[in-house]
């Protein structure tokens, strides 16, 4: 009985070599653990692949921008408004006013000679605070347009030609301080009207 309890247990002790054998060939024939398989990548790998994107940490993203506010774009906008406004074309100056008359170089023949081919006259007495005929002429001259034909004492004429147009146009004054008669003489009868108005404010 000794004898077959013996070779019982060498048997188990075979059959538990052989099971040992056997894991242990399992174990060198199985693949290598994930664990191991997949081994992270050291420190020097990963500042290699970071070092692609331009630096040595992880990127972040970019902080948004603020809307410029400085002084600096301030005086930008105001350096440009101020260029639209001097870009606007100015403001034409404005016309001087047509005179009626333009003057008109004759002598006192002429004068003569045309004033009673002229359809249309227009007289007025006023009052003026001229001293003497060549004020008269003076403001005649400065103030309607009219040139300085001749001067006689008190008297005196000028000439005008009406614009637009070629038509003669003469005025005639007797001073008599503070009253002055004038004369317009002309073609027609709403431009002498015209003339005399005139005359009546250059020299009152």
């Amino acid at each position: 009985e000794k004898e077959e309890e013996k070779e019982e247990e060498e048997e188990k002790e075979a059959e538990e070599d052989e099971d040992e054998q056997e894991q242990e060939e399992n174990e060198e024939d199985a693949p290598a653990p994930a664990a191991a398989a997949a081994k992270p990548a050291d420190s020097g790998d990963m500042l290699d692949l970071l070092d692609f994107d331009g630096g040595g940490a992880a990127p972040s993203q970019p902080a948004p921008t603020a809307a410029p506010t400085s002084a600096a774009q301030a005086s930008g906008d105001d350096l440009m408004l101020l260029d639209m406004g001097d870009s606007s074309p100015p403001a034409p100056p404005p016309q001087a006013p047509q005179h009626i008359l333009a003057p008109l170089q004759v002598t006192t023949q002429q004068v003569g000679q045309m004033w009673g081919s002229l359809a249309s006259e227009r007289k007025m007495q006023l009052q003026t605070s001229c001293a003497n005929c060549q004020e008269v002429m003076s403001r005649l001259q400065n103030g309607a347009n009219a040139h300085p034909v001749e001067i006689i004492g008190m008297e005196g004429i000028a000439a005008g030609r009406v614009q637009p147009g070629n038509d003669p146009c003469f005025l005639h004054s007797m001073l008599a301080p503070p009253r002055l008669d004038i004369s317009v003489r002309t073609q027609d009868a709403a431009v002498a009207q015209r003339v005399l108005e005139l005359c009546q404010r250059v020299l009152a």
